[in-house]
Parts: C-alpha cells; structure tokens; sequence
C-alpha cells in the first residue's frame, strides 16, 4: 500500500502571507501540531505549533522561514516508511510529495495507526506465537510447511533482531486460536518458544479433567 493511496487530499496547507493566527486556528480546528507550508504548492517544511505559540497573531509566517521541518514522504513509498518517519521526528502529520517535490496530501499519525492495526491483522482471531531461532536457520517455507502440516496458515509474520544475543524473534500469527501441536512441531526443529497467546488444547483437557473429577466427588 503506497503513501498516495492513504493520504489525505484537500487538507489546509500553509502560505508565507498566512498569518499565525490562521496557522493556530487551523491546527486547533484539526488537533494537530504540525501543517505544511508551501510556496506556489511546493513543498516548503512544516510549521510546529510550538513556534509560534508565542508570536504576535498578525505576524505572517515569512519569518519562520529558517525555522521550518524540512520531512515529508514520497507519495511512490511504502505507507510503513511513514512510521519510521513518524517516530524520528514526532509529527503529528506527514506531508506527501510527488516527483517535483509537490505537496498532494498528509498522513495523520492518528490515520496511520488504525491502518497498521488492520494492517497487522490485530482484529482477526487466531494464535500468535513468538519464536527465537539463528538468523542462519531462518527459512519462511520451512515455518510455513511446519504450521500447515498441523492443519494452520499463517495469517501474519514479523521480525527483528535481539540485539543482545544476535537471534532472529519470529512473531507469528495463526488462522487459529489452538496451537499446541504447532508449539511442539515448532521445539523439535529447535525454534525456542518465547511467548504464546492463544487457547491452548492442553489448557481445555485440563479444564474437562477438572469437571469430571468435581462431578465424581459430588457422587
């Protein structure tokens, strides 16, 4: 999913003869604290709210012109760049910017967060586990034939490096909540379980040993 695909078109953009009162009066209207500043419809940098809290609001914002966040995100980039660009320079709203460097639209951070939750699927049932193995022994159609030889897909998959040990932490996430054969199929080709949530097969039978122990001492 690109970046143009998600942006918003039609949103307020900033001019150099804008005074600071519209500035402030546009973020409050959209409970923001960044808004882009164009000139001729280029792309010129971002006006933080907190610059110009304090100025006089007829004061025009040509006098922030070295004062401006030069950030913004090519409308032809992934969506999950913008995450990255988000969390470095903690915006509130990303411009987006064709090939002459044109503001087309923004990205809300608040946006973008519900898209990476559909994103990841958070919504949709089924069991994630978490997994540790060597960078070396890494192989998606290796884990792949491991779930579904034991009836499962999986639905999700991400990675990171541990930094301290140097090992691969695979986070997996099943088309089911049931996943105690995939665990034990998983710990004989030597992936190291680390986390698990879901139901567990185990977890029922001790619950129906249970009950069946209370119904006979009930007898």
């Amino acid at each position: 999913m690109l970046a143009s695909s998600i942006a918003i078109s039609n949103f307020p953009l900033l001019h150099f003869e804008d005074k600071v009162s519209f500035a402030l009066q546009c973020m409050e209207d959209y409970d923001i604290q960044h808004l882009p500043l164009v000139k001729e419809e280029y792309f010129v940098g971002l006006v933080n709210k907190e610059d110009i809290l304090n100025l006089d609001t007829d004061q025009t914002l040509i006098h922030l012109a070295d004062q401006l966040t030069r950030v913004g995100i090519l409308g032809s980039m992934h969506f999950t760049a913008a995450l990255n660009l988000f969390s470095k320079n903690e915006l509130s709203l990303l411009p987006v910017l064709n090939e002459q460097q044109e503001c087309t639209g923004v990205i809300l951070q608040k946006n973008l967060n519900d898209l990476l939750a559909k994103f990841l699927g958070v919504d949709n049932p089924g069991a994630i586990i978490v997994v540790s193995v060597s960078p070396y022994q890494y192989s998606l159609a290796e884990l792949s034939r491991l779930v579904e030889t034991n009836n499962a897909q999986i639905s999700q998959l991400n990675t990171n490096f541990d930094e301290a040990t140097g090992a691969l932490i695979i986070t997996i996430k099943l088309n089911k909540e049931e996943a105690d054969v995939i665990i034990a199929t998983l710990q004989r080709y030597n992936y190291q379980i680390l986390h698990y949530f879901g139901n567990t097969i185990m977890h029922n039978d001790i619950e129906d040993h249970y009950h069946h122990l209370m119904n006979y001492l009930d007898v």
